[in-house]
């Protein structure tokens, strides 16, 4: 199950994050989608490939969306935006907490 976040973390356009949210819903996939997500069991940020959904064990896991973007230079600078913003506004790195999601 695939849960977006209200407010993406992301450097896409408005149209461009609807028909990605709608590409991934559906399965369709698109060569430059990669999803940032939050892992609960080790607080850590991660992304990968939106191909990925389709291997078995990855549809079956719960995923919270906290960005997307179009390639993986732009998700590490996207991980590196929301580590920042975590420090300067929380002193830690409790990514949960800091993004509201638990």
């Amino acid at each position: 199950m695939i849960k977006f976040r209200d407010t993406l973390f992301t450097n896409m356009s408005d149209a461009d994050i609807k028909k990605a949210k709608w590409k991934i819903k559906t399965h369709r996939g698109s060569l430059n989608i990669y999803l940032l997500v939050l892992n609960h069991d080790s607080n850590k940020v991660e992304y990968f490939h939106n191909s990925m959904l389709r291997q078995r064990l990855m549809a079956k896991r719960a995923y919270d969306v906290i960005g997307l973007a179009k390639s993986e230079k732009e998700c590490r600078d996207i991980i590196l935006r929301i580590v920042t913003e975590t420090m300067e506004h929380t002193g830690n790195y409790d990514f949960a907490g800091y993004l509201g999601i638990l």
